[in-house]
């Protein structure tokens, strides 16, 4: 996983969303870390930002285009996690 050059550390999901200057550009960061008039909280790590994407939520956030939510997922995938929305298992055949 890459590391971010600002504070050497690998980044992880307990990280605070400024870690993902490593991976995103600094308007996309800026956007993201402010989530202006979306209808919950700026996310605080990446953890949450991880969990917006999978949720497809990012787009509730003014700013955030298909450009910019594509770099956000492009960015977490090179950080080492897995942007795969979760899928229900299939229940077992009885």
């Amino acid at each position: 996983a890459p590391v971010n050059r600002h504070d050497p550390h690998e980044i992880t999901p307990e990280c605070p969303v400024s870690c993902l200057r490593a991976v995103l550009s600094w308007k996309t960061l800026s956007v993201l870390a402010s989530a202006p008039e979306a209808p919950f909280d700026p996310p605080e790590t990446v953890g949450d930002v991880l969990r917006l994407h999978r949720e497809r939520r990012l787009r509730q956030i003014s700013g955030l285009g298909r450009r910019r939510i594509g770099e956000i997922g492009v960015g977490l995938v090179y950080a080492g996690f897995s942007t795969e929305r979760s899928r229900p298992r299939n229940p077992e055949p009885t």
